[in-house]
């Protein structure tokens, strides 16, 4: 009833999403199904109708997609303050005209050629981080000026290191959130856009301030949309685990993943980063897990470290042994550099990992990657392979 009552497509790329729940309308009490049904067409939306429980009526029904098109947009070019004060030169915006002669600008970047857009919202607002002028910097802009500047970054990488036209290969449009929840520290991928917490202040800073954050959770989408790795056990660890190291590839400056956005008592207690894929034992892991470890309650990089945990527990470990990997990648990356890392893992993860790909099969395609581009016996083969032998993931 929702989808013909909106006219929607047959074919959905996203499934129509529904809760019942109690809705007040025109004076009355209705049971009804709420029904959100987002699709792209001639005539896009982002369409939320109310179905009656009992009676499979409509109740009532609007389009939530708050359109660009109502008004006019223009490229824009402008600078922003960051979180951690870092001016954020050629700010690609959007200036808007509105009604009557007012203008402002909005952080939605249509400057890329066959890509819908970079477009950063306020989650609090739901709608584009806006401001009266060209220049983001106040402090209330910083996270949403570091999540548009991250996301053209990370953009910039796939499109042009590996000609990937953003995270599907097809130009979707790069979707971030700021400002979510309250003292929220996380940020993560839902399948359609990226989201990022502000931190507790105290343990986290703003989340979407590290750039290897943000290329980590767009990272997932590259994922969702090529080998769709299962998130648990030894295919959720590869899941994070690519989504590391092409977070360490892109933000160069080390091999630690969130060391923006650490706040001052994590630092006060040595914890400086998330993750290390240089030294993943630098950190211990949560109180939880270690007795399924080797009992040090470090992050292993060996597989005689590995944690056997259970599903019920970080998914079976998809943060905990995603650093073996990781720390094959770096041993390898000291022998051949970034740029024929990203390389090799990007085939792979393309061209040959499948949704339930384990360690062992993980190694057997990487090394055929670099196989691949480098040849049999090359420098760049033999580093992949070493890096694997290092963490104890040998050739069968």
């Amino acid at each position: 009833m929702a989808k013909t009552s909106v006219e929607a497509p047959d074919q959905l790329k996203y499934e129509p999403r529904s809760e019942l729940v109690i809705y007040p309308f025109e004076g009355e009490q209705y049971l009804a199904h709420k029904v959100n049904v987002t699709f792209l067409s001639d005539e896009p939306g982002n369409w939320f109708v109310y179905v009656d429980a009992h009676t499979g009526e409509v109740i009532d029904q609007f389009n939530a997609l708050h359109p660009l098109e109502e008004y006019k947009m223009e490229d824009h070019t402008g600078v922003g303050t960051g979180v951690h004060g870092e001016l954020r030169g050629d700010l690609h915006m959007s200036r808007v005209k509105a009604d009557g002669d007012s203008t402002h600008f909005m952080l939605a970047d249509h400057s890329h050629e066959g890509l819908e857009g970079i477009l950063t919202y306020d989650y609090k607002t739901g709608e584009l981080v806006t401001n009266n002028s060209a220049a983001f910097n106040s402090e209330e802009d910083a996270p949403g000026v570091d999540a548009h500047y991250n996301s053209e970054q990370v953009y910039d990488y796939y499109k042009e290191e590996h000609d990937r036209n953003s995270l599907d290969d097809e130009g979707m449009a790069i979707v971030s959130y700021v400002n979510f929840g309250n003292n929220y520290n996380n940020a993560f991928w839902n399948g359609r856009n990226m989201t990022y917490g502000n931190g507790d202040g105290d343990f986290m800073v703003p989340l979407s301030a590290g750039l290897d954050v943000a290329a980590h959770e767009m990272t997932h989408g590259v994922i969702s949309n090529t080998a769709n790795l299962v998130y648990r056990g030894q295919s959720g660890a590869l899941n994070e685990s690519f989504a590391d190291i092409f977070g360490a590839i892109i933000d160069d400056e080390n091999w630690e993943l969130g060391e923006d956005i650490m706040g001052p008592g994590a630092v006060e207690d040595g914890r400086t980063a998330l993750r290390s894929l240089s030294d993943p034992s630098k950190f211990p892991v949560n109180e939880a897990y270690v007795p399924y470890g080797n009992g040090d309650g470090m992050y292993p990089s060996h597989m005689d470290e590995f944690y056997d945990l259970p599903w019920y527990l970080d998914n079976g470990g998809v943060h905990i042994n995603s650093s073996i990997i990781n720390h094959a990648a770096y041993l390898t990356a000291q022998e051949i550099g970034r740029e024929a890392l990203g390389n090799i893992y990007y085939r792979a993860l393309v061209h040959y990992l499948t949704p339930n790909s384990n360690f062992q099969e993980a190694r057997q395609v990487i090394v055929q990657s670099a196989i691949d581009l480098y040849g049999e016996g090359s420098e760049e083969a033999q580093a992949t392979a070493s890096g694997f032998d290092q963490v104890g993931i040998n050739e069968e």
